[in-house]
């Protein structure tokens, strides 16, 4: 059976063995070992790149390896617009069982909110609203979009489920968060009604029915986003208004999303200038409707997507340099997988939303699971900087390139464990994106980032011979 849903669970457990982390065992540091104020700035490691501007795949080759990556069936990228519209009872209790195998009650015990074990009237509510009995044989499924940014939860609820108590930072039930203006395809709807059960293009799960607008038929779901030109979101996050005076705040959205464009700024005389794109709405009905949003000339937006080069890699990835770490995005931070997805976002690059998956995109350099470290060295001193992920059961992370003899990576990280073992770890926080180098971690038992590293991941052409793109 499929256990897609059980790789977002462990995104992070390589690092941490974090298990039943100690709250009182976790201490803060605000400068990691061998990295200098100079090597956050993305022009140091963009200097040391022979042709930074050369790009590295067309927006055909871009559109090319996302349709091959949509039919396959082990990276769970789902293009909704395709999704088919008939759906049998069996076909989606079917679903609703995989999740519940993959995220349900276990032998291991789950804290709620109030520190206190989730216990058997709580897991028989929960699946009660699942609302099985509530499908037909036969089930003609909504398209509708969201008009906020929203959560996306493993089940129909609310509340958490940590492994520790007050371990509130990793709630197993949190999948992701959506960004406003995405496109989903709505299986069905929750006992209460409150919950939605979609379909969005990296991710399953329950969303809030309040945070979405449903479409009258598919045919106008498409048209809302059948437009020629597009806004891509390139800042780590913007403002995006509902009236041209900037008075009025529609909602915040995240780098990666992308907007139908209306138009875009030009200098006239008594006009404040902006880009007008469009927006979703949700009636009171909760029907969708269309309305125009705006956004400031000044804001960290692009008219389409942006060129695939490595200069453009390197600094969409410093745009989020110490933005907070969020375990599937709680808390408005990122987690590591999450941090590479909306960087290759604002290429046009689709990226599934799990670091197991990701390792899968592009052209494997080779497998490293018990390779040697000077194997490994051997792939980094010809692997492309900005274009390679390095990845470890649980975790990926950027390739900056060398200096100094050491290997560089900038990643979203929680922390490293630097004493103890599994059951009693000591971990040493670090929580938001950091440039580092791959010995990091090298002080506690489970060795160094570049001990640990299982795959390195080229994404470009499909021609690579080696080095040929770095000094």
């Amino acid at each position: 059976m499929n256990r897609f849903w059980l790789f977002t669970i462990i995104l992070m457990f390589s690092l941490l063995h974090s298990a039943s982390i100690n709250p009182s065992k976790i201490f803060a540091s605000n400068l990691l070992p061998n990295v200098s104020l100079k090597m956050e700035d993305p022009y140091f490691w963009i200097k040391k790149i022979k042709n930074p501007h050369l790009i590295l795949l067309t927006p055909d080759q871009i559109n090319k390896m996302n349709e091959e990556n949509l039919k396959r069936g082990d990276l769970y990228l789902y293009d909704v617009k395709t999704m088919k519209e008939d759906w049998s009872k069996v076909e989606i209790i079917n679903l609703l069982k995989e999740d519940w195998e993959g995220f349900g009650r276990t032998e291991e015990v789950r804290y709620g909110r109030n520190g206190k074990a989730l216990d058997d009237s709580f897991w028989s509510r929960l699946k009660e609203n699942f609302n099985e009995k509530g499908l037909r044989e036969n089930n003609h499924i909504l398209f509708a979009f969201t008009v906020r940014r929203t959560d996306i939860r493993v089940f129909p609820t609310d509340e958490v489920s940590m492994i520790t108590p007050n371990n509130f930072e990793f709630d197993r039930f949190q999948h992701s968060a959506i960004p406003p203006g995405v496109l989903i395809g709505i299986y069905h709807f929750s006992r209460d009604n409150l919950w939605a059960y979609t379909q969005t293009p990296f991710i399953r799960g329950w969303i809030r029915t309040e945070d979405i607008a449903i479409a009258g038929n598919k045919n106008e779901a498409i048209d809302f986003i059948n437009f020629d030109e597009k806004l891509v979101v390139t800042g780590n996050f913007i403002k995006v208004y509902a009236d041209p005076f900037f008075k009025k705040k529609a909602f915040h959205t995240q780098m990666g999303s992308t907007f139908p464009l209306i138009s875009f700024p030009e200098k006239r005389k008594k006009q404040i200038s902006k880009y007008v794109i469009r927006i979703p709405l949700r009636k009171g009905n909760g029907e969708l409707t269309m309305r125009e949003g705006y956004i400031r000339e000044f804001e960290d937006v692009h008219r389409g997507f942006l060129p695939y080069t490595q200069q453009n890699i390197a600094l969409q990835a410093f745009k989020m340099l110490h933005s907070p770490y969020g375990w599937g995005e709680m808390f408005g931070g990122r987690d590591c997988s999450r941090f590479i997805m909306d960087i290759f976002n604002t290429f046009g690059i689709l990226m599934p939303r799990n670091s197991a998956l990701q390792s899968k995109i592009g052209l494997s350099l080779g497998s490293f699971e018990g390779e040697t470290r000077e194997g490994k060295k051997k792939v980094l001193e010809i692997a492309n900087p900005f274009a390679t992920l390095l990845r470890m059961p649980g975790h990926i992370m950027l390739y900056l390139g060398k200096h100094n003899e050491r290997y560089y990576v900038i990643h979203s990280i929680w922390g490293t464990q630097i004493g103890g073992g599994w059951f009693d770890p000591v971990i040493e926080k670090i929580g938001k994106v950091v440039v580092s180098d791959l010995e990091l971690g090298s002080k506690g038992p489970y060795g160094s980032l570049l001990d640990r590293i299982t795959d390195i991941q080229f994404i470009g052409p499909n021609c690579f011979k080696g080095s040929f793109n770095q000094r």
